[in-house]
């Protein structure tokens, strides 16, 4: 048991014994004294004291009993109306007892309440301090806006963000500022469930524009709904993210045309010896046509003379393969969920890195996947079983599927290839990625197996080499 209710239960106990103590030395003192019968208004203090302490069925039994006490001790007990005095008095210290009961429990109750209200109170006060100390501690720009489209709460940061500093961005309308949160605002179908993450454009103070993302929640409060946003400048961001697409486009294009470049210098070259047979025959040599056919593949042959390398800066720092597996995997996983196929993994826990380009190294995997992806769509138990391992020298990485594979009378590498689900581009360019890294893209092929193999110089290997 509670030591509390323990120790509560023994107070009422006393407080019982003690009332009927002073009940009893009423009696006494009404039967043997002068002016006994003066004494029947304080037959109410013991009564009123109990109320305030035990439970209602003791009052109503202590109430009476003391009543048939007092009828008993009177000189002519049972005398008389005897019955109608014995209804009044337990109708009386029942009645005013049960009474000041109700009274005692009711102004608990409100002191309960009220202490309770009292500490409700405290508690969200001081969770509302240390959410504004939360906020305004934030380095990142936090700002809530009310239903009607004006900045409620902002912190410093945001302040700062939006180029606000010694001035107060509350309640300013935050369309001015950031249009696509007043267009949230104002759409009533998306508000109510709203939990998003947005990128789009906004303007300072001083009218500057800049780029930001948002990570952005709805909630309700009594005057309605209002919105919750975390904001970051991510202009710089976007600067970087759209100079980096534009080398890898650069590169892709310098990969593409000099792979290009060299299937016209082995054709070029082909039709140079053919053109340097036919100059043996009697006449030809001077035909002014063939002289000119000569000068064209000359021409195209310096054209297409020089190789296209791989970037040293970003090819000889080295590529961890690992890491590059598991960014494959997070951006396939659900293209393979859908596709009804699984995607698995073996992959070292160490591997020495390759001498490779990050972004190239994971165009290349994204093709070689996504093409295994749609060979495997909609068959059952299909799978691509992707593995690592180190060699000597180098290291390999097999595209194994279980799909239907490729017809022996079609090109693998060959460009614009037929019926491709793209340009017919991906495995050409894949290839000659993986060249200018020193690498090289095999296909192999038996029943019920089509595997694509990387395979990619380990940077230790291209370091020595170089040494």
């Amino acid at each position: 048991m509670d030591p509390k209710n323990q120790l509560r239960d023994r107070e009422r106990l006393l407080v019982l014994l003690g009332c009927s103590a002073a009940a009893a030395a009423l009696l006494a003192c009404e039967r043997y004294l002068a002016f006994g019968e003066l004494l029947g208004p304080l037959f109410m203090i013991p009564l009123l004291v109990a109320a305030a302490f035990v439970p209602r069925w003791a009052i109503f039994i202590l109430a009476n009993l003391l009543a048939v006490a007092r009828e008993a001790w009177e000189p002519d007990a049972w005398a008389g109306n005897a019955p109608a005095r014995l209804s009044l008095s337990m109708l009386a210290f029942s009645g005013g007892a049960l009474f000041a009961g109700e009274m005692f429990r009711n102004r608990r109750l409100a002191m309960a309440l009220v202490r309770k209200t009292q500490e409700e109170a405290r508690t969200r006060a001081d969770a509302e301090r240390e959410l504004r100390a939360l906020i305004e501690g934030s380095p990142s720009a936090i700002l809530t806006v009310n239903s009607q489209g004006q900045i409620a709460m902002a912190n410093e940061a945001a302040h700062h963000l939006l180029g606000f500093e010694g001035f107060s961005l509350e309640g300013e309308p935050v369309e001015r500022y950031i249009p696509v949160l007043a267009k949230l605002v104002q759409s009533k179908t998306t508000l109510p469930r709203l939990r998003t993450m947005i990128e789009s454009r906004g303007r300072r103070r001083n009218g500057q524009s800049c780029y930001l993302q948002f990570w952005v929640s709805s909630y309700e409060v009594a005057s309605g709904p209002q919105l919750a946003a975390i904001v970051s400048d991510a202009t710089d961001q976007l600067r970087d993210r759209e100079e980096a697409g534009l080398r890898q486009l650069l590169s892709s294009s310098k990969i593409i045309a000099g792979a290009v470049s060299h299937e016209i210098r082995n054709l070029t070259g082909a039709a140079s010896v053919l053109h340097h047979n036919l100059s043996h025959l009697d006449g030809i040599a001077d035909n002014a046509d063939f002289q000119a056919l000569g000068k064209v593949i000359e021409s195209t042959l310096k054209l297409s003379s020089e190789d296209v390398e791989a970037d040293p800066e970003e090819a000889l720092e080295g590529a961890d393969v690992s890491e590059v597996l598991e960014e494959l995997r997070l951006i396939v996983t659900q293209a393979f969920d859908e596709a009804g196929a699984r995607l698995e993994l073996e992959v070292p826990d160490s591997l020495p890195r390759v001498r490779a380009n990050h972004s190239g190294l994971l165009q290349v995997f994204i093709n070689l996947a996504q093409n295994s992806c749609r060979a495997l769509e909609g068959r059952t138990g299909g799978k691509l079983r992707i593995t690592a391992y180190a060699l000597a020298d180098s290291l390999v990485i097999r595209f194994a599927d279980n799909g239907p594979g490729i017809s022996p009378e079609q090109p693998v590498f060959q460009p614009f290839q037929p019926g491709a689900a793209a340009s017919g581009l991906g495995l050409f360019v894949s290839r000659a990625c993986l060249r200018t890294f020193g690498g090289e893209l095999h296909h192999t092929q038996r029943p019920g197996e089509c595997c694509f193999i990387v395979e990619l110089p380990s940077i230790v290997t291209a370091e020595a080499t170089r040494a």
